[in-house]
């Protein structure tokens, strides 16, 4: 049985977590985000409504679809203008609102690298609604995204391959979350590099599948709209949306110092190579 994530009520605690690789939840964090209050479908297409964007697609609800018999079924893209997508993901059938999914991989929200930083225009007034917060240090912050999704919606377990810390902000609808630690890696099946699949940050096990994770040491926990959850650099995760309209937008930044551990290990390897 997955370990409860911890969960504790104030961001200030956020930067203790981060020192010891600790992933938390902070429980109501983010309330009192303007986001929180406003982002409905409704004012999401009033706000971005005309804008044309790419999504992921996936026949099962998974994304990556890994359970395809292709690399095209595995990792299919849509287009489409703004109010259309969230008008997909939030009415019909549920089995079809889970198929689509956007998030920071189609278009950024803010970047930050060699000290310029970069914001999409077009997504500037979700960072008016939704700013850094001001635990991440500035000078360390590397990439802000946005994800929406309806109900059912579910990624794929893997770690973020950009060695950052990750505070995922809650601020529609629900998700589940699973978590790995980096030093368990040998025991998730990652697809192999110069192997048919080139996500190599992914692991082949479904982790949705009863069972499937047995023997791995997991955290698991639930985010509720305001909820924020740190993810520490090179842990692991898995999400399943439950909310029927699920919004976050996350904030990766650099470790002051960069973290050794398997996970990490692995992907300096598979950048070398």
């Amino acid at each position: 049985m997955p370990r409860a994530i911890e969960r504790v009520n104030a961001i200030d605690e956020l930067a203790a977590f981060a020192r010891t690789d600790t992933p938390v939840v902070i429980a109501g964090g983010a309330r009192d985000w303007p986001a929180v209050r406003r982002w409905s479908p409704a004012y999401l297409v009033d706000l971005l409504g005309s804008i044309e964007i790419d999504f992921k697609l996936s026949a099962t609800g998974d994304h990556p679809n890994f359970h395809a018999a292709t690399k095209a079924e595995m990792f299919a893209r849509g287009h489409a203008a703004f109010a259309d997508f969230i008008a997909a993901i939030t009415t019909g059938p549920e089995a079809e609102r889970a198929t689509k999914l956007f998030t920071g991989d189609e278009q950024f929200v803010l970047r930050r690298r060699d000290g310029v930083t970069t914001v999409h225009a077009p997504f500037a007034p979700l960072l008016a609604d939704a700013p850094v917060p001001a635990a991440i240090p500035p000078d360390q912050l590397f990439t802000v995204w946005a994800w929406f999704s309806g109900r059912g919606a579910r990624t794929w377990l893997h770690y973020d391959n950009n060695g950052c810390h990750n505070l995922n902000a809650q601020i529609t609808g629900a998700k589940r979350c699973l978590l790995v630690a980096p030093d368990q890696i040998d025991r998730l099946a990652m697809f192999a590099p110069g192997g048919p699949n080139p996500a190599t940050n992914c692991s082949a096990i479904d982790a949705n599948a009863p069972g499937a994770l047995a023997g791995v040491d997991t955290l698991a926990g639930e985010l509720a709209a305001g909820d924020l959850l740190f993810i520490p650099a090179w842990w692991s995760h898995a999400f399943v949306h439950d909310g029927d309209f699920n919004s976050n937008i996350n904030f990766w930044w650099k470790p002051e110092t960069p973290r050794t551990n398997p996970t990490a290990a692995r992907q300096a390897l598979i950048e070398s190579a």
